[in-house]
Formats: structure tokens, sequence, C-alpha cells
């Protein structure tokens, strides 16, 4: 036994200088990642997860990072080509916190189809994103007119909480008898 422990003891430094050696390789890799040289930081995320294989841990963050390079050198995606592709395109900017061009799509959606109640809805939300009820209001209007339970869904969407409070916004969502 007492040369089980002696070996395990003379290893502990080897493991501890193996690991701070893949810490710095993937401090590396991330300043050239932040340096944009993606193709670069892909290479020594991937050599990092393959020499610490024994540190779960590391090795997965290295790939998700390697992934990361991956998607930055594919470049943007392709321009929308269908209202379709542009409606869904516009939505999932709008989530990422960039309502400007998620209207700029929009407009384009609905200068194809002005009715179309979806798009309505999702520029008034990203208009309530950029905080300005009444451009939100209106198109929220028009989408209630055609599709009346649209209403209880802006009710409940947290897109329009910048909005909320404003009088338009009540009395949109909230009609009295008398009102819209």
């Amino acid at each position: 036994m007492p040369t089980t422990k002696k070996t395990a003891e003379q290893s502990a430094p080897l493991r501890q200088e193996s690991y701070d050696h893949s810490i710095a390789a993937f401090a590396a890799a991330l300043e050239l990642m932040h340096q944009g040289q993606h193709a670069k930081a892909r290479e020594q995320f991937l050599a990092v997860a393959t020499t610490a294989a024994d540190e779960p841990a590391l090795t997965e963050r290295a790939h998700s990072f390697a992934r990361i390079c991956e998607r930055r050198l594919a470049g943007p995606p392709p321009e929308p080509t269908s209202a379709d592709e542009r409606y869904h395109r516009a939505v999932a900017l709008a989530n990422a916190g960039q309502p400007e061009p998620a209207i700029a799509l929009l407009d384009r959606v609905l200068t194809d189809d002005p009715s179309s109640v979806r798009a309505l809805y999702a520029r008034a939300s990203a208009w309530a994103l950029r905080r300005n009820p009444d451009a939100a209001v209106a198109d929220l209007r028009r989408a209630i007119q055609a599709e009346p339970r649209v209403r209880f869904q802006a009710v409940n969407d947290p897109d329009f909480e910048p909005i909320r409070e404003e009088p338009a916004f009540i009395d949109l969502i909230e009609p009295s008898p008398s009102g819209p």
C-alpha cells in the first residue's frame, strides 16, 4: 500500500499542473475569440476539450465556446425570402432585444399582407419594447379589430410591460362597455 499512496501523492502535482495548463489554454482561446479570431479560437477550444478530458465541466465549456466560434464563422443567417420567414426572424429579433430590425421586417410582411393579425400583433409588441405606445396601440388596435381574442393575449404578454400603464393601452385592453 505505501507505494500506491506515494504514487497518488506524486501524481497530484502533475494533475494540478495539467489543469492549470488547460485553464491557461482556455483563457488564451477566449482572448482569441474576443479579438475576432474565431477559427484559431475554435481550434484552441477543441484542443482544451481533448486535453482536459478528465475535467468534464471544462470540457463541456470548451465545446460550447467552440460551437459559438463555429456560428460566428458561418456568418449571418441568409436574408429571409418569404413573409413567413420574415415574420419568424422578426419575432426572434424582438425576443433577442432587437426591436428595430424586427419592426423593419414586420413592415415588409405587412406590405405584402396588411391584414396579417400575427404581424400586426408582433409589430405592436416590438413598438412596445421600443417604448412607443402610440405605434404599439395603433397596431394592436388593428389586430384586435381583426381578431378580438388578441386582446386577451396582450393582457398577459410581457412585451407590453413598458407601456402597460399608458392610458391608451389600458383603454384598449380593458375597454369600457361603450369603448373599443
